[in-house]
């Protein structure tokens, strides 16, 4: 099980060190998320799938804003909760935490949806069995949502989730072998999707692609790391981090 299951309405707050998005957004924000189900905005699937494709690559190095700001979210999740505390947004780097003594994570996502382009995140995960770490675009609609997914296990093993979701039903999975240690440096992750393909990039080089059940509608831009209740793993004793250096669109 990968993502797109039903869980509790949470808050949004604006991230730590970032200009605050718009109240009306983050009051619509405050029900996207990854690995959600759950509702998030009223806009309807013909305004979403109106959203233009990306034209012009802009990139968030976490200094200041970039592309309307970020939220972080407080809500449950998995074994425990996303909290906004967990998160600090500025000085180069986004730093999502895994928390000591609970089963609690972070989560980060843009104020706007955006459509089909190319979507790449600089990071480094923790070491810490039992959660993961994803970067990924979600739609955030009434009813089934579309989704495309990276996740990493943080356990040392290297495996790599690559998932896709059309209408709230998984259309593709596959889990592979990354070359390297997740968790022993920066590695670029990228998401390259058209109307017709979905690939999955790490540091250029391509991983998986899949040509059916490709996701049309725009999607939020979301990381976060965190407990899910499909996997088993001690509760930390010091805190963990989820490094993200930079974020590019486009």
């Amino acid at each position: 099980m990968t993502s797109q299951y039903p869980r509790a309405k949470r808050v949004a707050t604006p991230a730590a060190g970032l200009r605050p998005a718009r109240a009306a957004a983050l009051a619509v924000l405050a029900l996207a998320a990854a690995c959600s189900d759950m509702p998030t905005n009223p806009d309807s699937e013909a305004e979403l799938a109106r959203s233009p494709a990306v034209s012009t690559a802009v990139t968030e190095e976490f200094n200041g804003p970039a592309f309307g700001g970020w939220t972080a979210d407080t809500h449950p999740l998995g074994r425990g909760s996303v909290r906004a505390t967990n998160v600090a947004l500025g000085g180069g780097t986004a730093a999502l935490s895994l928390a000591a003594g609970a089963y609690d994570g972070a989560e980060i996502l843009t104020a706007a949806r955006y459509g089909t382009g190319t979507y790449t995140a600089r990071m480094r995960t923790p070491v810490a069995p039992g959660s993961i770490s994803a970067f990924f675009l979600y739609q955030g609609v009434a009813g089934g949502n579309d989704e495309i997914d990276i996740e990493i296990f943080n356990d040392g093993t290297r495996r790599i989730m690559f998932t896709t979701w059309v209408a709230g039903k998984e259309t593709n999975n596959v889990t592979r072998t990354l070359p390297f240690d997740p968790a022993a440096g920066l590695h670029d992750y990228a998401i390259e999707w058209t109307a017709k393909t979905v690939k999955f990039r790490v540091d250029g080089v391509v991983m998986q692609e899949f040509k059916r059940g490709i996701p049309k509608s725009a999607m939020f831009v979301m990381a976060n790391t965190w407990w899910p209740t499909w996997l088993t793993g001690p509760v930390l004793t010091t805190p963990r981090t989820f490094s993200i250096d930079r974020i590019t669109i486009g």
